[in-house]
């Protein structure tokens, strides 16, 4: 399952974001806050790409395959 790393890796990033970043002009900028905020950035990409490869990859989202089976499956299930 390519969910939980996203999941992960988006948590990951949120500990990193530095409010009013985009306000702040750089050279202003310590050089914690923008270490912070390449690693925010950095982190977020990874995030966004396992949501992009679970997308294509896990069965658990409603477009797939996998899905529709196990869906049917549990329909046609006598209780």
């Amino acid at each position: 399952m390519y969910i939980a790393p996203a999941v992960f890796f988006a948590v990951f990033a949120s500990l990193f974001y530095v409010p009013g970043f985009l306000d702040t002009p750089l050279g202003l900028l310590t050089p914690r806050e923008l270490l912070s905020q390449t690693l925010f950035a950095v982190f977020g990409l990874i995030a966004l790409a396992a949501l992009a490869r679970s997308i294509e990859c896990d069965p658990m989202w409603p477009w797939r395959p996998g899905f529709r089976r196990t869906l049917d499956w549990l329909r046609r299930r006598p209780l």
